[in-house]
């Protein structure tokens, strides 16, 4: 595992947070006896990359412009939960607004005094 770290950060296949080590954790294990496979090597990865606020962010953004063009939302009308109006759309959008907030303050060498809230 240390060697992939080195080579990592050698050859800068990744961008490591600065406030953290800078490694990659791997397990390995014996193939499953209940799932066959013909190869050789199998694997599977689970990865929390800051990476993704840029997707979040397009999502938003394609949100919004829905949004104020009122598009799609006469079916939501309808039902009883948006009776009153479209605050839960609201409510969903600046929870992923605050996830993409997070995510960009995680690659920030101050991460650590980060607080989620927005000084005025």
């Amino acid at each position: 595992s240390s060697g992939i770290n080195a080579e990592y950060g050698e050859r800068k296949l990744a961008n490591f947070i600065p406030w953290g080590p800078a490694s990659i954790q791997v397990a390995l294990s014996k193939k499953s006896p209940y799932i066959p496979t013909s190869h050789r090597v199998s694997g599977l990865m689970l990865a929390n990359h800051t990476s993704i606020s840029s997707l979040f962010g397009k999502t938003v953004h394609q949100y919004d412009r829905l949004r104020n063009r009122g598009a799609f939302l006469d079916q939501f009308k309808k039902v009883k939960m948006f009776s009153d109006g479209l605050d839960e759309f609201d409510s969903a959008r600046e929870v992923v607004q605050q996830l993409i907030d997070e995510y960009n303050a995680a690659t920030k060498e101050d991460y650590k005094m980060y607080s989620g809230v927005k000084k005025e």
